[in-house]
C-alpha cells in the first residue's frame, strides 16, 4: 500500500513538473539561440522543429528564419558591419551596389547559400499563416508590432537576395557589380516584345544590356525563376514602403530607399505600357501559375527591363 502511494506521488509530481507548452515553445528559442551563437545551425532546426510549427509567434519565426538564414550561410552582423555601408541608394546604382556584397554569393540557381536564404526569407513573408504575402495581411494576423519586427527582418534578407539575383542573372563582377561585365549574357533575359525592346534600347550605352539576345540562360524562358526575381522585387518595394525602420544612423540610408524606387511601375504604367499584375504581384504560386490571367510572357519582359536591368548599370 505505501508502495503504491510513493508510486502515485511521484507520477503527480512528474506531471507537475511538466513544462507547459509555453514554456516548451520558449525554452526552444533560448535553445535555438544558444546553438545559432555557436553557428550550429541544422541543430538549432532541429530543436525548434521540436516543438512543432509555430506560425503565429513572432519570435520563433524569426529564430526559425535565422537558423534556416545560417546555412546559406548569412549573418546580419556581417550584413551591418561589411555590406550595408557598400550599399547605393541611387535609383540606377543600387542593384549593382548590392551585387558587390560580401555575402551575395550565388553560383546556380540551386546553390545552398541563394536557397537556404530564400527559405528564410519565405518563413518571415509567410509569418502568420497566411497564404498571399502583402504586408498588411501579416498585420492582420499578427497586429502591427510584430509585423513590423518581421518585416525588418526580412528587409535585411532581401536586400542580400537581390545582390545573389543580381550578381549571378545580372552576370555581375563580385568587385564592381557592373552588370554583363564577364563575358556571356549582358541582361538578365533575352527581350522578343516589342514594347520591352523599346525600354531596353532607349537605356545609356553604361547599362551594357545592348541587345536582345544576350539574357541570361538560366533565367530566360524559365518562368518559375523570373517569378522569382519578381515577387524578391515586390515584396521589397511591399515591406520597405510600410515598416518604421527608423533612422538610427545604422541602416545604409534604407529610409530613403522607398521614395528612390517605388515609383518605377508607376511612372511606367503611367506612360501607357502594360504591365499587368507583375507589379502587384508577391506570391511565387501566383505568379508562377498566372492565377488572375494577367501576368503574360511579355508582361513579365516589360517588368524586367523596367526593373532590374534600368536599376542594375
Amino acid at each position: 500500500m505505501q508502495k503504491t502511494l510513493v508510486m502515485i506521488g511521484l507520477l503527480f509530481l512528474a506531471v507537475g513538473c511538466g513544462l507547459s507548452k509555453e514554456e516548451e515553445v520558449d525554452d526552444a528559442i533560448s535553445q535555438a539561440h544558444r546553438l545559432l551563437s555557436a553557428n550550429k545551425c541544422a541543430e538549432a532546426i532541429a530543436v525548434l522543429n521540436g516543438v512543432g510549427q509555430q506560425t503565429s509567434n513572432a519570435e520563433w519565426l524569426g529564430v526559425y528564419a535565422d537558423a534556416q538564414a545560417c546555412l546559406a550561410p548569412w549573418s546580419v552582423v556581417s550584413f551591418f558591419a561589411t555590406d550595408l555601408p557598400n550599399m547605393s541608394t541611387s535609383q540606377s546604382a543600387i542593384i549593382g551596389s548590392l551585387a558587390t556584397f560580401q555575402q551575395a554569393v550565388m553560383t546556380s540557381p540551386s546553390d545552398g547559400a541563394y536557397t537556404n536564404l530564400r527559405a528564410a526569407i519565405n518563413t518571415l513573408l509567410f509569418a502568420g499563416g497566411i497564404s498571399e504575402v502583402p504586408h498588411s495581411n501579416r498585420v492582420d494576423a499578427l497586429g502591427l508590432s510584430s509585423a513590423n519586427n518581421i518585416g525588418v527582418h526580412a528587409l535585411y534578407m532581401m536586400i542580400n537576395q537581390i545582390g545573389q539575383f543580381s550578381r549571378y542573372y545580372g552576370n555581375a563582377l563580385s568587385t564592381t557589380g557592373v552588370k554583363g561585365s564577364q563575358g556571356g549574357s549582358e541582361c538578365y533575359i533575352n527581350y522578343t516584345d516589342g514594347d520591352a525592346q523599346g525600354i531596353v534600347t532607349a537605356y545609356p550605352a553604361a547599362n551594357n544590356c545592348d541587345s536582345f539576345i544576350l539574357g541570361h540562360p538560366q533565367l530566360t524562358g524559365n518562368r518559375s525563376r523570373l517569378c522569382d526575381g519578381i515577387v524578391l522585387f515586390n515584396n521589397f518595394i511591399d515591406v520597405i514602403a510600410n515598416i518604421a525602420i527608423g533612422d538610427t544612423g545604422n541602416n545604409g540610408g534604407l529610409d530613403e530607399l522607398s521614395a528612390n524606387i517605388s515609383d518605377l511601375c508607376a511612372t511606367a504604367a503611367g506612360g501607357g505600357l502594360d504591365l499587368g499584375g507583375t507589379c502587384t504581384v508577391k506570391t511565387h504560386s501566383v505568379c508562377l501559375n498566372d492565377t488572375n490571367g494577367d501576368i503574360s510572357a511579355a508582361q513579365i519582359e516589360r517588368f524586367y527591363a523596367v526593373t532590374w536591368e534600368s536599376m542594375h548599370q
